[in-house]
């Protein structure tokens, strides 16, 4: 069981502070989310930073946001084509079509899917991500659903990427919406979700201040979630993505030792697992 950091949660900042922060938190690896400053780095010197604080980059997910001249699907694919063969993860992390006034048609994301497979080695495994609510039409997004993910990957031989707060956000519980998909999941994003205070809890802050909180401090019940990955024979990596404001940087302490607590609640699951020990 591999449990990875997502560079995400400190986008736009340094990325070698999130290497050095999986590292003193004892994670296995790194999801690397694309964003500005590793762009404009190159794959060479987040490369060597992966190597400098022994993080290897296990997953690659795209940009969390629309970036100048990678707007389109085709500058999307050859950017992800490109940075997979430079790093050679074990995982891709696509978004499904999006919805909407500049929506990625199905037709666009076969064609991304299909450049991407002639460029990338065949052990590279490719997912799709179950997507957020953050306003009453976005459930008209099927990819909100994660059964609608799970059918979606099926008909194009892909796995799924079955991520906690983003089906939380729908109204689902987590546990039964796992079970209903869990032999299509391969890659779990892992995080918890909670409501805020009134004036915080707003669409445009949801990202940051109800989506994508530490594991153990929101409304889901991770521990189950954890329980019932293992019941299924899970045996894929799980990603903690989490918000910048989950991980302030200026507690590095206390920051590190809520990762690390993280960590250990994952790894203990599988040990207890390993040493058929049926308390855990």
């Amino acid at each position: 069981m591999k449990v990875l950091f997502s560079t995400g949660a400190l986008y736009g900042l340094p990325f070698l502070l999130a290497f050095r922060l999986a590292a003193a938190a004892g994670f296995d690896g790194v999801e690397l989310v694309l964003d500005p400053l590793a762009i404009l780095a190159g794959p060479a010197a987040v490369l060597r930073t992966s190597a400098r604080f022994r993080q290897p980059i296990v997953a690659l997910h795209p940009s969390l946001f629309g970036l100048p001249g990678l707007r389109g699907p085709c500058q999307l694919a050859r950017q992800l084509a490109s940075w997979a063969r430079a790093i050679e993860p074990e995982l891709l992390v696509l978004h499904p079509p999006r919805c909407g006034k500049q929506a990625t048609t199905e037709q666009e994301f076969d064609w991304t899917l299909e450049l991407l497979r002639e460029s990338l080695d065949a052990k590279v495994r490719i997912t799709v991500e179950n997507t957020a609510v953050f306003l009453p039409q976005d459930r008209l997004n099927p990819y909100v659903w994660p059964p609608n993910v799970a059918a979606f990957a099926r008909a194009r031989q892909l796995g799924m990427t079955f991520d906690t707060t983003h089906v939380a956000s729908t109204g689902l519980e987590v546990i039964s919406a796992y079970e209903g998909v869990a032999a299509q999941v391969e890659h779990v994003h892992l995080s918890d979700y909670r409501v805020p205070k009134p004036l915080l809890d707003r669409p445009s802050l949801d990202t940051y201040c109800k989506h994508h909180q530490m594991p153990g401090v929101g409304e889901l019940d991770v521990p189950g979630f954890l329980a019932a990955l293992r019941a299924h024979g899970y045996d894929g990596a799980i990603t903690v993505e989490v918000s910048p404001l989950a991980v302030p940087l200026w507690r590095w302490r206390k920051t590190v030792h809520a990762l690390a607590a993280v960590v250990s609640t994952i790894k203990a699951c599988w040990t207890c697992e390993a040493n058929h020990d049926t308390a855990c």
